[in-house]
This record gives C-alpha cells, sequence and structure tokens, in this order.
C-alpha cells in the first residue's frame, strides 16, 4: 500500500512542481508570472518629422521557458518627441507577439516610444524626426487689398513654405510674378527666411479694376494674390462728343455733352462732381451738376441763346476746365476777306470775325499773346452798346467797320494811326473815330484807312509816306511827315463829289459820282491806273477815261467794273491777277479776258474775283494756296470759275485766301486756313481748294 502510494507521489511530483511556478509566477493572483518582453524590430528607425515610421514597433512576450505568451495586453506609451501611436494598446497573437505603428512628433529630435505590461520591465523603442521636405505654400499677407493704380500697396505680399504637419520650412526659393494689371514687384524670387516666410513689394499697374501676383515653390501649388486698383486722382477732362454743335437759337442742341474724367493712366474718376455753366448770351444747360459715373462720364443738355453766332459751355471738375463751342444758325448780308482773318456782318447787323488774331484784328476784346491766337470759330466783336452795322472790311492787321447811324469803328494795330483816334494806341475792340464826319463805307489797306461820308467826300488817315492819304503831302524824303491821325480830306478837285472808295496795299482808288476812277499813292507797278509809276498825292484819273461802276484796289494791282459789266485791272501782274492773259504789268486799265459780265469785282493781295450778273463767282491769279478756288493750286492768268456751282451775291478777295454770300445769306471761304481764316473750325496748313462753309449756319 505504501509502495503504490510512493508510486503515486513520484507519478504526481512534476504536476505540482508546474503548480507551485505557476503560483510563483502568477502576476496579483492573474496567472503564472511571466519572464520578459523582448523587442523584436522597429527600433533606431528615421524619418521626416510627422511621418509614419514605415516598420511598425514590434514586442514578443515569453515565459521563462521561452514560450511565447498569448493574450496579454501590451500598453504602448509615447514618452518623449510628442509622437502618436497605434494602437496604444495590442494583444500578444499565438506567437507572442504584439506591434504597433508610431508616427513621429513635430519637432526633430528623438522620439521615445514604451511597450509594457504589467510590473516586468518595459521595452523602450526609440525613433530619430528628421527635417521634412516643403510641403505647403501659405498666404500669410497682401491678399485683397484696394489702392489707387500705380502706387504701392501698404501690406507686402507674404508667404510662408511649411512641412506636412506645419513647420517653416527656411532656405526655400519662392518665385513671385505679376500675372495681370501690368504691375511691378520689388522682387522676383526670395528665400524663406527661419520663419519660412518671404515678402515682396507690389507696386500696382496702370489698370483699374482686379489686379493678380502668384508666388511659387517648384512642386507645390501656387499662391494667387488678388488685389483691386482704383483710379488715382483726376489727370484730364476730355470732351468726348457734343463739340462744335450748331442749331437754331433758342433750341436744344441734338447731341448732348459728353465729358471724361480720367487719371494719368486714362482710367476712369468716378463720384467727382461736374458742373456745366452756359457763358453769357449762351443759353442754358440741364443739369448744371452732374456726377461722374463708373466709366467717369458726365453729360448735360444744351440749349443754345436767342442770338446767332458763337457760344460757349464752360466745364470744371476735378481741377480741370474744357470749353464746349457751339453756335445758334448765323446768315450773313456781307463778308470781308482780310489778311489772315475774315469778318462779316449777320443778317441781324451783328459783326462777327475769325482766324489770326495777333494784332487784335478780330475786335474780340481780347489781348494777343504772343504771336497772338487763332479762332477758327466765327466770334462775335467786343463792339460796346447796342450797336449794328452795316459794312465791315477786314485788312491783315486792322479792321474798321461802319455803324447804321454812320459812326465808323476801327480795331487792330494803330503804330502809323490808322485807327483815326488821334492816338498811336493799338485797340482790341472797336473803337470810335476822332471825327465828327459821319460815313457811309470804310476802305482798310495794309497801313492806312479811307471812308467815303453821306456828303461823297473821301477822307484818308494812317501811314502817308507814299501818298496814299491823298492830301497833298507827299512822304519822306519830300516830307518828313509819314502818319496822319485823323480823318483828313483828300485834296485835289475840290468840285468832285464820289460814290465808292478803295484801299490797296499803299494806294488808294474812288470813283466819282460820275463814274470816273481816280487813284493816289504809291504806284511802282502802275496800280495807280495813270499811265505812269510815279507816286501821287492826290487823286489822279485813271487812263482811258472809262465809267466805272464798281472798283476794287489790290496790294499791287487795281481793278473796276465798267458801266456795261466788263472787267479791267491794271497794275502788277506777277502772278496773272490782271486776269488778261497776258505777262507783265500794266499801268492803264487792260480788260479781262473771256468776256464775262460782272457786277462786282475783288481784289486780293495776288489774285482777283469777279461776281457775274448770273451769280457766279470767277477768279485769277496766284493760287498757291487755292484762293482761286477751281480746285487745284495752279495760276491762273485769265477768269477760272470758282468750284461747286454755288450762286453767290458777293466776294471778297484777301491776302491768301477768299469768301463769298450765297444769295441765301450763306458764307464760304476757301484758299489758305493756317490761321483758321476760313471759320470752318479748324486750322490747318493744308490749302482748302473749293469752297468750304463757314460754321454756325443752316
Amino acid at each position: 500500500m505504501q509502495r503504490r502510494s510512493g508510486r503515486v507521489w513520484t507519478a504526481l511530483a512534476p504536476v505540482f512542481a508546474a503548480m507551485i511556478l505557476a503560483s510563483c509566477a502568477k502576476d496579483l493572483g492573474t496567472g503564472p508570472r511571466l519572464a520578459t518582453l523582448v523587442g523584436v524590430s522597429g527600433d533606431g528607425q528615421s524619418g521626416a518629422i510627422g511621418a509614419t515610421l514605415q516598420q511598425p514597433l514590434v514586442i514578443k512576450v515569453l515565459d521563462q521557458s521561452g514560450i511565447p505568451v498569448v493574450g496579454e495586453t501590451i500598453v504602448w506609451q509615447v514618452t518623449a518627441g510628442g509622437g502618436s501611436v497605434l494602437p496604444s494598446q495590442s494583444t500578444t497573437d499565438a506567437n507572442g507577439i504584439a506591434s504597433t505603428t508610431l508616427r513621429l512628433g513635430t519637432t526633430i529630435g528623438t522620439n521615445r516610444v514604451l511597450a509594457t505590461l504589467g510590473d516586468l520591465d518595459p521595452v523602450v523603442f526609440t525613433a530619430s524626426a528628421t527635417a521634412a521636405p516643403p510641403t505647403k505654400l501659405l498666404q500669410v499677407g497682401g491678399d485683397g487689398q484696394i489702392a489707387s493704380v500705380g502706387t504701392q500697396l501698404p501690406v507686402d505680399l507674404s508667404v510662408q513654405v511649411t512641412d506636412a504637419v506645419g513647420n517653416p520650412k527656411p532656405g526655400v526659393l519662392i518665385t513671385f510674378a505679376v500675372t495681370s494689371g501690368g504691375g511691378t514687384l520689388s522682387a522676383a524670387s526670395a528665400l524663406s527666411d527661419a520663419t519660412g516666410t518671404a515678402s515682396v513689394h507690389w507696386t500696382l499697374g496702370a489698370l483699374a479694376g482686379t489686379q493678380t501676383a502668384t508666388a511659387s515653390v517648384s512642386g507645390l501649388t501656387s499662391v494667387i494674390f488678388t488685389a483691386t486698383g482704383r483710379a488715382s486722382i483726376p489727370d484730364a477732362l476730355t470732351i468726348l462728343s457734343g463739340n462744335n454743335q450748331s442749331g437754331s437759337p433758342g433750341a436744344p442742341l441734338p447731341d448732348s455733352l459728353r465729358v471724361k474724367l480720367t487719371d494719368r493712366f486714362g482710367n476712369p474718376v468716378s463720384g467727382v462732381a461736374i458742373t456745366f455753366s452756359a457763358n453769357p448770351g449762351a443759353g442754358t444747360v440741364n443739369p448744371t451738376v452732374v456726377t461722374t459715373d463708373a466709366n467717369g462720364r458726365a453729360a448735360t443738355r444744351w440749349t443754345l441763346g436767342s442770338t446767332g453766332g458763337p457760344q460757349s459751355v464752360t466745364v470744371t471738375g476735378g481741377g480741370f476746365t474744357q470749353t464746349f463751342i457751339g453756335g445758334a444758325n448765323v446768315r450773313y448780308t456781307s463778308i470781308s476777306a482780310g489778311g489772315r482773318s475774315t469778318c462779316g456782318i449777320s443778317t441781324d447787323n451783328v459783326m462777327l470775325c475769325w482766324g489770326y488774331n495777333g494784332e487784335g484784328q478780330l475786335g474780340i476784346g481780347q489781348g494777343a499773346v504772343g504771336s497772338g491766337p487763332v479762332f477758327a470759330f466765327p466770334q462775335p466783336t467786343g463792339a460796346t452798346g447796342n450797336l449794328t452795322f452795316r459794312q465791315i472790311v477786314a485788312a491783315l492787321y486792322h479792321t474798321c467797320a461802319v455803324t447804321f447811324s454812320s459812326v465808323a469803328y476801327c480795331w487792330g494795330v494803330n503804330f502809323d494811326g490808322r485807327l483815326g483816334d488821334n492816338s498811336l494806341v493799338a485797340s482790341v475792340e472797336p473803337k470810335q473815330l476822332v471825327t465828327a464826319v459821319s460815313f457811309r463805307q470804310m476802305a482798310v489797306s495794309r497801313n492806312h484807312t479811307c471812308g467815303l461820308s453821306l456828303s461823297d467826300r473821301v477822307y484818308c488817315w494812317g501811314y502817308a509816306g507814299d501818298g496814299q492819304i491823298g492830301d497833298g503831302i507827299m512822304g519822306p524824303p519830300i516830307s518828313p511827315r509819314d502818319s496822319v491821325l485823323v480823318p483828313t480830306e483828300v485834296a485835289g478837285d475840290a468840285t468832285l463829289r464820289y460814290m465808292a472808295i478803295a484801299a490797296g496795299g499803299q494806294h488808294t482808288c474812288a470813283l466819282t459820282n460820275g463814274s470816273a476812277a481816280y487813284c493816289w499813292g504809291f504806284n511802282s507797278t502802275g496800280q495807280l491806273g495813270n499811265g505812269g509809276t510815279s507816286r501821287d498825292s492826290v487823286p489822279t484819273a485813271v487812263s482811258g477815261g472809262l465809267s466805272f461802276s464798281a472798283i476794287s484796289a489790290g496790294y499791287t494791282h487795281t481793278c473796276a467794273v465798267s458801266l456795261a459789266g466788263a472787267g479791267y485791272c491794271w497794275g502788277g501782274n506777277a502772278s496773272g491777277q490782271l486776269g488778261t492773259g497776258a505777262a507783265g504789268n500794266t499801268s492803264t486799265p487792260a480788260p479781262v479776258s473771256g468776256g464775262l459780265v460782272f457786277v462786282a469785282i475783288s481784289a486780293g493781295e495776288a489774285h482777283s474775283c469777279g461776281l457775274t450778273s448770273a451769280g457766279a463767282v470767277y477768279c485769277w491769279g496766284s493760287n498757291a494756296f487755292g484762293q482761286l478756288g477751281t480746285g487745284n493750286q495752279n495760276n491762273q492768268t485769265t477768269p477760272a470759275a470758282v468750284a461747286g456751282g454755288l450762286v453767290f451775291s458777293s466776294v471778297s478777295a484777301g491776302d491768301q485766301h477768299t469768301c463769298a454770300v450765297t444769295t441765301d445769306h450763306i458764307v464760304y471761304c476757301w484758299g489758305d486756313n493756317q490761321y483758321g481764316q476760313l471759320g470752318t473750325g479748324t486750322a490747318s496748313a493744308i490749302a482748302v481748294t473749293t469752297p468750304a462753309k463757314v460754321a454756325f449756319q443752316p
């Protein structure tokens, strides 16, 4: 029995030994004590900060016999570096293996992870977090700004380069570029600083509206900046439309007056008040104040004043001023082409002049500045009071006119007394003559003036050096006198009475009541028509005994119309201005070729024009500026018809241009227009070779 008991004990001994071992290895009553935790793999890795390590962290649980322990829970804990593990707990498998994955922290350096099981010694894993490549390009500042075009934005364009977890990346090359709007940057590229940041200044381009710029790093998505360029301060006020219109007096013009306010780059400036003001006599505008719209524009409507002729509206805004020129339609009764200007009288007896005003010859009350302003549109003269005029005559440097009350006025140059006001003072507006004589007709030349009185007597004044005053006193060297300051009656036959007067370059001619022609003054080319070339200081009969109905004196020649309508000319003929078809000067009247029947002839500087009884105008002589109106610039030694087929009632030949009035009171001019003397609204050196309508007419 005992032996059996011994044998049983012997058989059970290993079992009791295992039970004792298990009892000794038991952890807090949970089971047999495990021998150890063993790190298998994953230690000592490296990777970019914030990255997940490629290899998992692996441990193995073994008992004392080296046998894997299944089902034990391993706790994974990050103790340094700020990373994270997934999972944070794992259970050993049939091989005693448990694992986790480590995502590195966001700072460069060592990451540490502990694997623990109860109170067993933990397994320590370490990994090295290294710098990460640039992953993101971020806007820091400068986007969405608004500033004036052409100016630098107040806030710089700033970007930051970071890695995937937001760590700044210094030393990265960042490229900046303007992509729209035409602006400029202070640099095309920059390296990111210690904070991963780079900045540039952005100066906006000239174009108002949205402008864009980009920042880019190779391999990364670019950053786009936008800015809004607004127009800068006003730099110009421009007329868009509505200028130079004409219409009926007192009526609204068909087109609005439109202006545009822009900055120095041409961008429209909005929100600025524009004031439209009709000048005196120019009617009304409505509205008077308009705020510029998004396109920088403002507009109003203009109703003309009740009188004919030029009118104007002044526009102000943004520190700038513009003037709209317009006019109420004018019709003319007479016209006078001067040297570089023209004057006319309207059907309501208002005087208007246009062209060169360097000596104040337009009489508009405006002083000459420098070489004198040019007025390419008709301008009302500055006559004081409510004066009405029946005749006006223009020369190169001065102009004269007679009112319906027979009072004479002159204006312009006066250094030789040609204004007849007993002074040598020039005048920029009509100035009344100092005389008790009443005049019905005036005549002007380059440097003297004559008038025909109501009593049919002729008076002259101004330069007297060549006998053109006709008072019997010859100028130097015979007499020291060379100027007469007030109207002085011509000498000679005291019984003569006159019906017409004409003043040429430096000579004067008149027709007596008996239709005889008399001339006096300078005579170097035979312009006095008396058969010689000597000066005369008193009226001397023109040779040939012809009777004339009209007479006109040019610069060195004279023309007249016989009672039968035949044209005659005499004097200088260098350009064919005598119209005889032959060359050479003539000191006695020579018939104009062509057999035309004239009612009037006007002699200009070196050309002549005649009006036929049928209302046609023919011209001859110099045509360098198209003053003959024939459509070309060829001189003519015989009469050539003015182009256009218009029917005229009067014609006036100036120095290098010609004007005429049609039978329905419309004025046309042609020839030289360098000084705006054609009145079309433009001044140009290009010759106008056919009739052009003067502005502000129906």
